[in-house]
């Protein structure tokens, strides 16, 4: 009897500190992260201020790269949150940054320039 007394007591200072240090199982929400593919995917436009063109760039859900509707032969070489980098037949990168949100800058290292990328609409 005099142990159940005691057990007691330890039980529930058990459940305060599992509690308090977060080993009980609670409802909450977590919002999943955009699957990295369709981040990316959608087509955008940029200006190129030296030849004063406007250019069309168009990733696929499974990342396949179009610019003004020619298709690009690349591979993946990184895909994060932040920056999706291909690399052409070439060896040249060519690196998409995003605002976690959507993709907002071109980075073209074959002719060593930043273009801005705005949603087509």
């Amino acid at each position: 009897m005099e142990k159940r007394k005691l057990l007691l007591p330890g039980l529930g200072l058990m459940a305060a500190l599992s509690s308090t240090l977060g080993f009980t199982r609670t409802n909450r929400k977590i919002s999943p992260l955009p699957s990295l593919p369709v981040l990316y995917a959608g087509t955008w436009k940029y200006r190129d201020p030296e030849r004063n063109r406007h250019h069309r760039l168009t990733i696929s859900p499974n990342l396949t790269l179009k610019i003004d509707h020619q298709s690009i032969p690349v591979n993946v070489e990184k895909i994060t949150l932040q920056e999706l980098t291909f690399v052409d037949r070439f060896g040249y990168r060519i690196t998409i940054e995003t605002d976690q949100h959507r993709p907002v800058k071109l980075i073209d290292e074959a002719d060593d320039q930043i273009y801005d990328l705005q949603p087509l609409s």
